[in-house]
């Protein structure tokens, strides 16, 4: 027997039977020996959302025993003739097309038909004793065929999962027509079409989860076999029926299938590194739902066999028989193991050999510059953008420190936690999906120029749908598709004849027919002209082909609003389309106004997410509707397309709510959007979220939000970002191959919208970010809608302030234990307080990092041996959830997880024993559970925290534990007299520790000029000090720094490549090369960095100077208020040249000061009191009214000529109030240096340059006249 079809004996629930040969054919029912014959019916797509009504022979063919085989196309059979066609629905090796038989499932029905008949027992024994003896033959001769069974059913899996979208459309059909004969398996079938449908709309499909969903499909194949079942009320042997014995099954299998698609949804948005790290873990995930669909799967089969056989006890006899399944499903199960290591991608391999080639997961997970070069180089070979990719962006503002913790927590997330946390989003879409199933199924549009197509003998136009395009594509001849400037042509020329043959006077074939015309549509056929015809070649030809097919007609026809004829829906792309997204485009941009207005009202803690919502939304999106605000709007009455576009807003208005307003990817933006051009619904789809995303910035204003509120809505438009590339980048590779220019083509196609995504380079130049001057609109609650509530808009917890973590001063003693009276041991030992650290591979504590001692109280949780803990440290507060179990030797092994509030911290799991001597929690940590991934020891006590702070550690116990330890009893007594004499000592280093690790960790991760080896080691030898309680109250002052810290997004200093907060410098004169697009020189406003050259820039021309002209910002200035900074700065650098003229003289002269010295150049305004001889016309500081030196400051904003001393400046921004208004931080200013610096260093460059081309001429004259000598020297010797 061949080790495929041996392999399927062994690895089916139902063992199928080898094909009959001439001497058991006359054994074989009429029903077994029925061949599969399927027509092959053209789709053009494989969602096959049109295919045709399944045949009554297929559905007889699927229901039976045959095992169908899928193939690219359907193949005729050499045996069965060149009209039979096979269309595979399981897996088999090309070697073997006969249809495979199930012998079971006919023997029960046989049994089921004697129950009804009373045919005769002997002939079902004797073929059940024949099945029997083939089982028995196989597991005798199995073991030596092992290795190559499971080589074959390799490639049988591996066809299957490249096979599996051809035979779905005919698969899908017979689950209707089943379901509509039994509708108590409708919710497994819709619940399995909907993961069907939404895996479709998936732009990469995983190998991993395809070969799932073929074992879900073989799952569901079992249904098939109700075909034969025709009266759901019938009663079987044991007096219930089929439907009420298979419902609850059923539900649970829909359940099943949905549990297991956001499995499979979850697995495909994470990162490449994920499913590098975490690879065997996903695998044992997916690979759970192969066991429990094979499971369903036989429970299926029993739950149909009592309904098919003779009886119960007799049928379960007789399947005890038919091998042993449990045994099968493990061979099954190695077999898919073996192959998941084979299903990666080679980006995956690629990566997974890198990793092992530097050492291993462990290297990347303790080294942040390691990890974070394997990013940038997994970012380079995958171009699939997923939810961590963009939710990685949030943080590349900010330190490497920060970046690599975010992407810890990305790559390293549990799997269980990952999918936990995609559940909702993910059934929204599934609830939304099978909401447009039943719509599609129940809501037949028939329009009135739909013709019925009864036969398709006549040729191909008898398959168009439209009267009026069928009498076109006849009478011109065409065959199965067209080009599609001759079928626009041809379409214009019909639709002017048939109004040319409605008027008296013919005046020819043109426009001005339309004008004679009282035909209701003659408005829309005067659009269909010459010069619109690129856009009505767009209508037709979804995939810029060029070629306009019979599908694509069928489908532009029948999306068509109902009450609209075929020349109103042409004309909307005509000219409808064009003045839609132009008024969509200015809808945008005056959102981006209120936004900016509401941006100054918003609470300080929610800058940060506002600002990050400009920084990654607007320039994609200005970058699209860009070329839309340049065009001119057309003359037409837009009353005749308000219909469509409203009824098109609620609908992806309606969607969006499904989904919570949530775009997670771009199959979910095609669930909303639905199939088609990107260009269609992308203006008012982007509208829609940004007017929900205004409605969140609204609430900033009064309550302080989570971060992630916003973000979520950045990463929905980051998505649709993602969606137009891949359609600019889709059309520039069809305009490659036409071998045309798409440059070119891009200034025309779809009105330009796509031409800036094709060349970002040609929109954002200097000249352009440096023009621009957008409007803001000042926010006014009074005009905004007031029935908007937080609730009903939120996602996440939100409160009134920010408050700082002062309950861990409480006075509760963490030296208390908890008494539970009602827990016996073991768990009552482990309950009560713990206190402990993080600690390195050789057992010292880190030598690195910002980690703090940590404190949890341990409780009983629900189950018997579960525990929970609420936890606190320099992460905040946090919770454990664990459980404890008894191991050799009753040891008491304890695991838990560590589940962190903030994002940017992954998930930690422990992983140890309960050391009852020394009343300890000793283990391992890690990122994963499982204990051979761990990162380093681990080890908790019940030592109260202010002497564990000195305790030794893991590795000075195990090198000299006396010494050790009294020098612990030596520290640990010293600080208790020094705590309990209030000793100065004891308050300046808690006041030391306390300013060194605020300022420190906020330089280090959030904003600051970037730690030097010796502050890394200071800071981390001051956290170690801390008490978990010291620690957690510090990181909520840090957190509160932050958050009224105006840090600016993606702006780093180009000197000391800290990122910048607070204060801001950029350069005026430091312009992009051409070549570039636009990014400033940054500095930060350490002395060192405002006075420093930078060179290293090689993407602008020449090198910044110190006496560039520089803006100081203390506001984020974003990327769309540029130009008007800029066209403001320089306009104040003129208002000042005179008044630096008079103050550059004036610093000059001789002045006294109070005591009588001469002092010919003040260096600050507050050294010069009473006596100075200043000029009445000569500006002072507007805050201490001192006289002006240099450097010194001018507002831009101020119109009253806002002057400000270096010295006041850096005392921060002053409260004035001026005749003009009052100066806030929002005035930018700008550095005012002395004229004679910017001549003389002029000078001294030209005296520089003049020297050094004197000097090279002096050597060009000296190698010259070297030369000369050489050549006499040379002939003389010749001579």
């Amino acid at each position: 027997m061949p080790l495929p079809r041996l392999l399927r004996k062994f690895s089916q629930p139902n063992l199928a039977r080898r094909s009959p040969s001439s001497d058991d054919s006359n054994r074989a029912p009429t029903k077994q020996r029925r061949q599969l014959s399927v027509k092959p019916t053209p789709t053009d797509d494989r969602a096959g959302s049109s295919s045709p009504a399944t045949s009554k022979v297929e559905l007889e063919s699927l229901a039976s025993g045959v095992e169908m085989r899928e193939n690219p196309l359907p193949m005729s059979h050499p045996a069965a003739g060149p009209n039979v066609y096979l269309t595979n629905l399981s897996m088999a090796p090309d070697t073997e097309m006969m249809p495979v038989l199930n012998p079971v499932s006919d023997i029960l029905s046989e049994a089921w038909d004697a129950v009804k008949g009373g045919s005769k027992d002997s002939n079902m024994n004797r073929r059940l004793n024949t099945v029997d003896d083939e089982v028995a033959m196989v597991q005798t001769n199995i073991a030596p065929f092992t290795s190559p069974i499971i080589t074959a059913a390799g490639a049988v899996v591996q066809r299957g999962v490249d096979k599996f979208f051809e035979g779905m459309p005919v698969f899908m059909n017979a689950l209707d027509a089943v379901a509509d004969l039994h509708p108590f398996i409708g919710v497994v079938v819709l619940a399995f079409k909907a993961v069907y449908t939404l895996e479709l709309k998936r732009r990469d499909n995983d190998s991993k989860v395809i070969a799932l969903y073929v074992e879900m499909k073989d799952m569901m194949g079992v249904l098939l076999l109700l075909k034969d079942v025709q009266d759901d009320q019938l009663i079987a042997p044991d007096g219930s029926n089929i439907a009420d014995r298979l419902r609850s099954l059923v539900e649970r299998t829909a359940e099943d299938i949905k549990l297991c698609s956001n499995v499979c949804d979850t697995y495909a948005k994470k990162k490449l590194l994920a499913k590098v790290f975490q690879g065997p873990l996903w695998d044992n995930k997916l690979l759970s739902y192969v066991t429990l669909f094979s499971k369903r799967r036989q429970e299926f089969e029993f739950g149909l066999s009592i309904h098919t056989s003779r009886g119960i006890a007799s049928a379960n006899a007789k399947l005890d028989t038919i091998g042993d399944q449990t045994g099968a499903l493990d061979r099954k199960m190695n077999i898919l193991i073996a192959m998941f290591q084979q299903l990666v991608s080679p980006e995956q391999k690629q990566l997974s050999e890198l990793v092992d080639a530097k050492g291993g997961v462990k290297i990347f997970w303790n080294d942040d510059k390691m990890l974070l070069s394997l990013e940038e180089t997994a970012s380079k070979v995958s171009g699939t953008p997923s939810a961590e990719g963009h939710r990685a962006q949030r943080g590349k503002a900010t330190d490497p420190n920060r970046n690599a913790d975010d992407l810890r927590n990305d790559i390293f997330e549990e799997p269980d936690a990952a999918v936990e946390k995609n559940r909702m989003v993910f059934f929204r879409k599934f609830e939304v999906q099978k909401r447009q199933i039943i719509d599609e199924l129940t809501l037949v549009v028939k329009r009135e120029s739909d013709r019925v197509i009864q036969e398709v003998k006549g040729g191909p136009h008898e398959r168009i749908l439209d009267r009026s395009i069928h009498e076109i594509w006849k009478e011109m001849g065409w065959r199965g598709h067209v080009k599609a400037r001759h079928f626009v042509l041809a379409l214009r020329d019909y639709y002017l004849e048939k109004l040319a043959s409605e008027t008296s006077a013919v005046r020819g074939l043109s426009t001005a027919t339309a004008n004679d015309s009282q035909n209701p549509d003659a408005w829309a056929i005067k659009s269909i002209d010459v010069m619109r015809l690129q856009p009505i070649l767009e209508a037709f030809n979804d995939d810029a082909s060029g070629f306009i097919t019979i599908t694509e007609m069928n489908h532009f026809t029948s999306s068509r609003p109902v009450d609209w004829s075929l020349p109103e829906w042409v004309a909307f792309w005509a000219i409808g389309y064009r003045s839609s997204i132009i008024d969509y485009a200015n809808k945008i941009e005056i959102l981006f106004a209120k936004m900016e207005g509401v941006r100054v009202e918003v609470l300080p803690p929610n800058r940060e997410p506002i600002d990050d919502y400009f920084t990654y939304v607007w320039e994609p999106i200005h970058t699209l509707i860009a070329a839309v605000l340049e065009l001119s709007p057309w003359p037409n009455n837009p009353e005749n397309f308000r219909s469509y576009l409203e009824a098109e807003e609620a609908r992806l208005s309606d969607n969006l709510k499904a989904v919570d307003y949530t775009i997670d990817g771009t199959d979910t933006l095609t669930l909303i959007t639905g199939v088609g051009r990107i260009e269609k619904t992308v203006f008012p789809l982007l509208y829609l979220l940004m007017r929900r995303h205004y409605e969140i910035m609204r609430i900033m204003r009064t309550k302080v939000l989570d971060s992630r509120e916003l973000w979520y809505s950045v990463e929905s438009m980051l998505f649709v970002k993602d969606a137009i590339r891949y359609r600019a980048n889709d059309l520039a590779n069809i305009f490659s191959q036409q071998k045309l220019d798409p440059e070119k083509q891009f200034q025309n196609f779809a009105y330009g919208i796509f031409k800036y995504f094709h060349d970002g380079k040609a929109l954002w130049s200097v000249n352009y970010v440096r023009d621009l001057d957008p409007p803001v609109i000042p926010y006014n609650d009074a005009s905004e809608d007031q029935n908007v509530k937080p609730e009903d808009i939120l996602k996440y917890e939100y409160t009134d302030e920010l408050a700082l973590d002062s309950w861990v001063y409480d006075g509760h003693s963490t030296e208390d234990i908890p008494s539970y009276r009602d827990v016996k041991p073991p768990l009552k030992d482990i309950l009560g307080h713990w206190h402990g650290y993080f600690y390195e591979d050789d057992g010292i504590r880190e030598t690195s990092g910002t980690d703090t001692m940590m404190t949890f109280v341990l409780e009983p949780a629900d189950g018997e041996q579960d525990f929970k803990a609420n936890a606190w440290s320099n992460r905040r507060r946090y919770t454990i959830s664990g459980s404890w179990s008894k191991g050799e030797n009753d040891v008491l092994q304890i695991k838990f997880k560590m589940s962190f509030q903030s994002a940017i911290w992954a998930a930690i799991f422990f992983n140890g024993w309960f050391n009852p001597d020394r009343d300890a929690l000793t283990g391992v940590w890690g990122m994963s559970a499982d204990p051979d991934d761990s990162a380093g020891p681990m080890e908790f006590r019940r030592i109260p925290p202010r002497y564990l702070a000195v305790y030794p550690s893991i590795k000075e116990l195990s090198d000299n534990k006396p010494r050790s330890l009294w020098r612990f009893a030596i520290a640990a007594v010293r600080g208790d007299i020094r705590r309990d004499r209030w000793s100065w000592s004891y308050f300046s280093q808690r006041r030391d520790d306390r300013e060194t690790v605020i300022s420190l960790t906020v330089r280090s991760h959030h904003f600051g000029t970037p730690l030097n080896e010796e502050e890394i080691q200071r800071v981390c030898a001051t956290a170690q000090r801390l008490t978990p309680a010291d620690a957690c109250f510090y990181g909520s002052q840090i957190n509160r720094i932050c958050a009224y810290t105006w840090v600016h997004q993606n702006a780093w200093c180009d000197s000391c490549r800290g990122c910048i907060g607070g204060a801001r410098l950029f350069c005026l004169d430091c312009a992009n090369k051409d070549t570039e697009v636009y990014d400033a020189l940054d500095l930060c406003c350490a002395p060192q960095c405002i006075t420093a050259r930078v060179t290293y820039r090689e993407d602008i021309d020449g090198a910044h100077e110190p006496n560039h002209k520089l803006v100081k910002v203390r506001t984020v200035v974003l990327k769309r208020q540029q130009g008007h900074v800029y066209t403001a700065a320089r306009a104040a650098f003129e208002r000042v040249e005179d008044f630096c003229e008079k103050i550059a003289e004036f610093s000059k002269r001789p002045q006294k000061s109070d005591a009588g010295l001469d002092e010919p150049n003040a260096l600050s305004s507050r050294a010069i009191t009473g006596t100075s001889t200043q000029d009445s016309d000569l500006p002072t500081c507007g805050k201490c009214n001192g006289p002006l030196s240099f450097p010194c400051w001018y507002c831009i904003i101020c119109q009253d000529d806002l002057f400000i001393c270096d010295a006041c400046d850096a005392d921060g921004v002053p409260d004035l109030m001026r005749s003009s208004g009052k100066h806030t931080e929002e005035h930018h200013l700008i550095r005012c240096l002395a004229p004679d610096e910017d001549r003389e260093t002029a000078s001294s460059t030209e005296q520089r340059l003049i020297s050094l081309e004197e000097r090279l001429d002096d050597m060009q004259t000296r190698f010259d006249d070297f030369s000369n000598r050489i050549q006499i020297l040379s002939s003389s010797f010749t001579g």
